[in-house]
C-alpha cells in the first residue's frame, strides 16, 4: 500500500481531538502555507491491512465528496511509521462542545443545522451512496463564519445505488445515543433512513439539552431505540418555547420502522423550511401501527 511520503514537514501544534482508532492534531503545513487538520491513526491499528485501508478509505471519500458542508480531506500519507489524513482545519467548535457551555441551542439554529446537513448528505448519498452512520453532536462543528461541518467519516457505509445491495456489518457500528435501529439489528443495508434518524436524536438533543433515553446505559439505550412501546417525551416538556411544527419533523424522522419514516434528505429539507414559515403538519393516520420513537402531543 502506497501513500505520500512528502509530508514531514508538517508541523504538528496541538492535540484538538482523540476517538478509539485515531488522534487529530492542528498542524501548519509549510505547502500549502496555512493551518490543517491531521488526522493520525494510532499505533495498534497501523500494521494491520484492514484498518490501514479503512482509514485510506475515509480519506478518499472525503476528497470525492465537494460539499462546503462536509470537512475536505487533501492527502493520504505515510510519513515514518505513521499514517494520517490532511485536512482542512475547521475554526471553530462542535456541536458537543456548546452543549457543554450551554443548557440547548435555540429551534432556529437547530433548524440551521438540521437543512445542512441534509444538504451535505443528499449529496454524499444521491452521488455516492454515502451513509454517515455516526451522525451525532461531536462530529457537526460551526466554524468561525457560522457555516457547520459535519465531520469523521470513519465508520461510513458505500451502498450500491445500481445493484440495491452492500455488505452488512457483523457488529453494531455507531453510538448508541443516536443510533438508528436498523443499524442496532443488523440485518438490513443501512441506507439514509439510518442517518436521517440519527440527525433527529441529534437535534433533539441540541434543542433540550438531553438525549432520547436519558438515564440508560448503553444496551438499554439502543433497546429503547428498538422497543416499539420505547417513546421519548415531547421536547416541550424541557423547552416549551419550541414549535409544534419542530417537534412534528422529528417525530417524522424519528419513526423506528424505516419503511415509515420520512425517506429523503430533500423531504427533510424542504420539511425544515416549512417548519421555519410556521407550518404545522398533519398528524400521522398509521402512528399507532409505526410508532416513532418521540410521541409529541397536540397543544
Amino acid at each position: 500500500m502506497g501513500g505520500r511520503v512528502n509530508g514531514s514537514a508538517i508541523q504538528l501544534i496541538e492535540q484538538i481531538g482523540a476517538g478509539g482508532m485515531s488522534t487529530v492534531w492542528k498542524a501548519f503545513d509549510p505547502s500549502r502555507n496555512k493551518i490543517i487538520a491531521v488526522k493520525i491513526l494510532a499505533d495498534q491499528y497501523s500494521s494491520n491491512g484492514r484498518d490501514i485501508e479503512s482509514f485510506r478509505q475515509e480519506e478518499r471519500v472525503m476528497e470525492e465528496i465537494d460539499s462546503p458542508w462536509i470537512v475536505k480531506a487533501y492527502a493520504f500519507e505515510h510519513v515514518g511509521n505513521k499514517w494520517r489524513i490532511l485536512m482542512e482545519y475547521v475554526d471553530g467548535y462542535t456541536f458537543s462542545d456548546l452543549l457543554q457551555r450551554k443548557q440547548h441551542i435555540k429551534e432556529s439554529d437547530c433548524l440551521l443545522i438540521c437543512e445542512s446537513v441534509a444538504a451535505a448528505l443528499d449529496l454524499a448519498w444521491n452521488d455516492h451512496g454515502i451513509v454517515h452512520c455516526d451522525i451525532k453532536p461531536e462530529n457537526i462543528m460551526i466554524n468561525s463564519d457560522g457555516v457547520v461541518k459535519l465531520t469523521d467519516l470513519g465508520i461510513f457505509h458505500r451502498y450500491d445505488h445500481s445493484e440495491s445491495k452492500m455488505e452488512i456489518s457483523e457488529h453494531v457500528t455507531g453510538t448508541p445515543a443516536y443510533i438508528s435501529p436498523e443499524q442496532i439489528y443488523g440485518d438490513v443495508q443501512p441506507d439514509c433512513r439510518a442517518d436521517i434518524y440519527s440527525l433527529a436524536a441529534t437535534v433533539y438533543h441540541l434543542a433540550t439539552g438531553r438525549t432520547l433515553f436519558p438515564g440508560l446505559d448503553n444496551d438499554a439505550t439502543m433497546r429503547a431505540h428498538c422497543d416499539r412501546a420505547s417513546q421519548a417525551r415531547d421536547p416541550r416538556c424541557y423547552r416549551p418555547s419550541l414549535s409544534e411544527g419542530f417537534c412534528q419533523l422529528l417525530e417524522a424522522m424519528l419513526v423506528k420502522d424505516r419503511d415509515q419514516r420520512i425517506s429523503s434528505w430533500k423531504d427533510v429539507y424542504e420539511m425544515c423550511l416549512e417548519v421555519e414559515k410556521g407550518m404545522r403538519f398533519k398528524y400521522r393516520d398509521n402512528a399507532s401501527q409505526y410508532p416513532s420513537s418521540l410521541k409529541i402531543s397536540s397543544h
